[in-house]
């Protein structure tokens, strides 16, 4: 095979890969409307494999309805419908996330966030909220990933 025939198959893979869609579920974005998700190692799967000992890199491309001057995330792990915290090292997503605070009403966004997955984690299925909340707590996005960390 030549060179630019194998360029063009690598190419031809990583646009059929880079569009396979992740499977997440939008549970309460009112005040935002998802684009499109994105997690590292997440392409190809119906459940996003947590590595322990890693970190997962988070994409969300996102429109807002609202005008913020600050945003915070939040993760929880829900597991057997319990939350529980996800600690994050920026809560503030108008820190080192891509977004360039104040937010305006309509315009897209899209932000980033690399969550440690520490090795004390269990290896268990658990199912990812991720939010990001406007100034009195309303969510931008709410996004739910079914996710198990190994």
């Amino acid at each position: 095979m030549t060179a630019v025939k194998s360029l063009a198959v690598l190419v031809l893979a990583s646009v059929v890969l880079a569009t396979h869609a992740l499977i997440f579920k939008d549970c309460g974005s009112v005040y935002g409307k998802v684009r499109s998700v994105a997690v590292s190692g997440c392409e190809t799967s119906n459940t996003c494999i947590l590595k322990s000992g890693s970190s997962a890199n988070f994409t969300v491309v996102f429109t807002s309805l609202e005008d913020t001057d600050t945003t915070k995330a939040s993760v929880h792990g829900i597991i057997a419908g319990i939350p529980m915290p996800f600690p994050l090292p920026q809560s503030d997503a108008c820190q080192n996330s891509g977004l360039v605070c104040p937010l305006s009403n309509g315009q897209n966004y899209t932000y980033t966030a690399s969550i440690p997955i520490s090795p004390a984690y269990p290896k268990i299925k658990v199912l990812v909220k991720w939010e990001l909340q406007e100034v009195h707590g309303k969510d931008l996005f709410c996004i739910e990933i079914p996710a198990a960390i190994l």
